[in-house]
C-alpha cells in the first residue's frame, strides 16, 4: 500500500488533464498477498480475508452467495455459468479474474493487513497483486508499467470508480517515488532523489497512521467533491509535491515537512467535507507538538496520517486512546513473487 506525502488528488483525470499533476509518496510495508491454486473444472472459489495488525479488524463471516470462511474470511463459490457477483467486496477481484481470461477452474485468495477502504490504496494493491499473480499463473511475464495501467482500467472502466492512478503505481513499482500525470494517467515514474542518507529513516520515525475505524469507497467520496474547489486546489497540490520533492533531493526534513503541511491545507481545500476527521482530529491533538496532519486517499476515513517528532508520540498517542495506530516503514518493494 501507499501513503503520498504531496500531490494526491492531482493525478484524478478531471485535475490532471489539465497541465499535469504530480504526487510524491512512497510504498508502505502493508501488504496485499494473493494466492492462485488450480481448483474444480468449472467452478471459481474467490476468498477475502482482511488481518487487522495491532488488533483485530472487523471482519464479515457471511460471504456472498457461499459459505463463511475460517477466521472471518469471506468465501464466494459458483459455477463458471453464474454471472459475476455485483456484491461491492467481490467486484474487484472478480474483474481481475476477467482481465487476465480466467473464466473458471481457479481458488483466489485475498489476504490483506487492513479492511478496505482504509485510504492506503489498498483497493488498487489488491487489483496489481491479483493481477500479478494470475499473469503468474498462466506463464506470462508483465512489466510494473503494463500492470498499473490494467489496474488502473479494470477500476475505471470496468468497475465505473472514480480513482486516480497513483496507487496502482505504488503498489507496482514500490520504493519512494515521484510521480507525473496527464490526461492519460502516469505520465512518468521516477525514483525520488535522496540527497542525505538519514532523511528518510528520520521521516519514517516521526510518521503515525491514526485508524478513524471509518470505512469508505472512495470513489463516491469523489463524486462528491466539487470540482471547482477541485481545480482551485490543483496549483498548490502540484507546487507542494513538488516542494517535498526538493526537500528530499538537498536532504532537507524541514522542506519535506513545509510541503507536506502545504498539500494537507490543499487537500482541505479540495474538500473540506472529506477533511473533516482529520480537522476533527487536529484540534483534539493541538499543542502535542503535531507539525503535519492529512488525510490518506480521498478522506472522508480511512486513515490520518500525523508527523510529530518521536519524542512527541507518547503524548500524542496518550490523546489518540484506544485508537489502532500504525507506524509504517517507507519505501517497501513493490508487486513481487513469494518464494516457494
Amino acid at each position: 500500500m501507499r501513503v503520498s506525502f504531496a500531490g494526491g488528488g492531482s493525478d484524478l483525470p478531471g485535475i490532471a488533464r489539465q497541465d499535469g499533476g504530480r504526487v510524491v509518496g512512497a510504498a508502505i510495508d502493508l501488504r496485499v498477498r494473493v494466492i492462485v491454486e488450480p481448483f474444480d473444472r468449472g467452478w471459481v472459489r474467490l476468498e477475502l480475508a482482511a488481518r487487522g495488525e495491532g488488533r483485530a479488524e472487523p471482519r464479515p463471516t457471511e460471504g456472498a452467495g457461499g459459505a463463511g470462511g475460517a477466521g472471518g474470511a469471506r468465501v464466494l463459490l459458483r459455477r463458471r455459468a453464474d454471472p459475476p457477483r455485483d456484491d461491492l467486496a467481490f467486484r474487484l477481484v472478480e474483474a481481475t479474474l476477467s482481465a487476465a481470461g480466467v473464466g473458471d477452474g481457479v481458488a483466489l485468495r485475498v489476504e490483506s493487513e487492513t479492511s478496505p477502504g482504509a485510504g492506503l490504496g489498498g483497493s488498487a494493491s489488491v487489483a496489481v497483486a491479483a493481477l500479478f499473480a494470475l499473469r503468474a499463473s498462466l506463464g506470462e511475464a508483465v512489466a510494473p508499467e503494463a500492470l498499473a495501467r490494467e489496474a488502473v482500467a479494470i477500476e475505471r472502466e470496468r468497475l465505473c470508480n472514480a480513482c486516480g492512478a497513483q496507487d496502482q503505481v505504488f503498489a507496482a513499482f514500490g520504493g519512494l517515488l515521484d510521480l507525473a500525470f496527464d490526461a492519460g494517467g502516469c505520465s512518468g515514474v521516477r525514483p525520488l532523489a535522496i540527497g542525505c542518507p538519514d532523511l528518510v529513516p528520520a521521516l519514517s520515525a516521526g510518521l503515525l497512521l491514526v485508524d478513524t475505524e471509518v470505512r469508505r469507497v472512495s470513489g463516491e467520496v469523489l463524486d462528491r467533491m466539487d470540482s471547482g474547489s477541485a481545480c482551485d486546489a490543483k496549483g498548490e497540490l502540484v507546487a507542494a509535491a513538488g516542494e517535498v520533492a526538493r526537500g528530499f533531493e538537498i536532504g532537507s526534513l524541514s522542506l519535506v515537512l513545509s510541503g507536506m503541511r502545504r498539500g494537507a491545507a490543499a487537500k482541505v481545500r479540495l474538500s473540506r467535507a472529506a477533511s473533516a476527521l482529520a480537522l476533527s482530529l487536529e484540534r483534539r491533538l493541538d499543542g502535542l507538538g503535531v507539525e503535519v496532519l492529512r488525510v490518506c486517499g480521498a478522506g472522508g476515513g480511512g486513515h490520518i496520517l500525523v508527523w510529530a517528532p518521536a519524542e512527541r508520540h507518547a503524548r500524542i498517542l496518550e490523546a489518540l486512546g484506544p485508537r489502532l495506530v500504525r507506524r509504517p516503514a517507507l519505501g517497501a518493494p513493490g508487486v513481487r513473487l513469494d518464494g516457494g
